[in-house]
C-alpha cells in the first residue's frame, strides 16, 4: 500500500477573528473607497484656495475636520490624498509579489549557482538605504506619481524575493513536491502549480504588512518635499503643512492626517496578522 503524502493546505484556526480584526477591516474598506470613488463624493475641492477660512478648527460649519493654512478643506485633502497612497502601495505590493516571489521561489528550487547570484544581488541591493535611493532617484527623474511608483516598485523586489526564497527552501522539503519531481512533471508545473500557490499565501500576508511600510515611506519623501508635488494632496505633505502651524498653536492640520495614517497601517497590521492566524498552513494526509 502507498504511504501517504503530506500535503500543505490552508486551513482555518477555531479560534475567530475578532472584533478589532472587523474595525480594522472596515477601516480598510472606507480608505479603498475613499481612494478609488472620492471624486463622485459630495465634498469641497481639495485644491480651492479661501484664504478668509484658513485653520478653521474641526467641527467647522461645512468643513467636518476643519481647514488647513490656505483654507482648504481637510476631509477633501484626506480623500483625495488616499488615492496617492493606496495607488502606490498596491502597485509597490503587486510588483514585488508578482516578480519578487518569482524570482525568490524559482532560485529557492534550483538552488546551486543560480540561487548564489541571485541572492548575492539581493543582498547587495538591500544593503543599500532604500531612502536614500529614493532621494536621490526622484531629485534626479522629478517628483511625479509614476517616477514614485516605479522607483517603489524596483526597491520592493529584492525584500520579497528573500521572503519567497526563504519559504520556498522550507516548502520544498515536503514529500508531496519531491514526489511530484519524481512522477516526471515538469520544472515549471513544479514552480508555477505546485510551490507558488503555497508560497503566494505567505507574500500576501507579508504584503499586507509591508504596504503600511510603503505608505509610511511616501510618508516620509512627501514630508521632505520630494513627494507628489502640490496642489496634489498626499498625507505626508499634509503633516508637513501642519508641522509648520504648531507655532501657532494649530495642531489638527498635523494631527488629522497623521491619526488618518495610524489608523490605516495599525489596521493592515491587524487585518495582516488576523489572516496569518486565520488561515495557517499545516500538513494534511492524503
Amino acid at each position: 500500500m502507498a504511504s501517504p503524502i503530506a500535503i500543505a493546505v490552508p486551513t482555518r484556526s477555531r479560534s475567530g477573528l475578532g472584533v478589532l480584526f472587523w474595525f480594522a477591516a472596515g477601516w480598510l474598506v472606507l480608505v479603498l473607497f475613499a481612494a478609488v470613488f472620492g471624486r463622485f463624493l459630495p465634498l469641497d475641492d481639495p485644491t480651492r484656495i479661501r484664504p478668509a477660512d484658513k485653520y478653521l478648527p474641526i467641527l467647522s460649519d461645512g468643513h467636518l475636520l476643519g481647514t488647513d493654512q490656505l483654507g482648504r478643506d481637510m476631509l477633501a485633502r484626506l480623500v483625495d490624498g488616499a488615492k496617492i497612497s493606496v495607488f502606490i502601495s498596491l502597485v509597490t505590493v503587486g510588483v514585488g509579489i508578482t516578480v519578487g516571489g518569482l524570482v525568490g521561489t524559482t532560485v529557492g528550487y534550483f538552488g546551486g549557482k543560480i540561487e548564489t547570484i541571485a541572492m548575492a544581488i539581493v543582498n547587495i541591493v538591500l544593503s543599500f538605504p532604500a531612502l536614500v535611493i529614493l532621494l536621490g532617484v526622484v531629485a534626479m527623474a522629478g517628483q511625479t506619481l509614476k517616477v514614485i511608483t516605479i522607483v517603489f516598485s524596483v526597491l520592493a523586489i529584492p525584500a520579497y524575493t528573500r521572503f519567497a526564497r526563504a519559504s520556498t527552501l522550507t516548502i520544498k522539503q515536503n514529500d508531496w513536491v519531491t514526489a511530484s519531481a519524481m512522477i516526471g512533471s515538469r520544472t515549471s508545473r513544479i514552480v508555477f502549480r505546485v510551490l507558488m500557490p503555497n508560497v503566494l499565501l505567505t507574500l500576501i500576508t507579508f504584503g499586507l504588512l509591508a504596504v503600511g511600510g510603503v505608505i509610511v515611506a511616501e510618508g516620509v519623501i512627501a514630508f521632505l518635499g520630494f513627494g507628489v508635488p502640490p496642489p496634489q494632496a498626499t498625507w505626508g505633505g499634509m503633516i508637513a503643512d501642519g508641522n509648520r502651524a504648531f507655532a501657532d498653536d494649530i495642531l489638527h492640520v498635523a494631527v488629522v492626517p497623521a491619526t488618518t495614517m495610524f489608523l490605516t497601517i495599525l489596521s493592515l497590521n491587524l487585518v495582516g496578522d488576523g489572516l496569518r492566524r486565520k488561515f495557517q498552513v499545516r500538513d494534511a494526509q492524503i
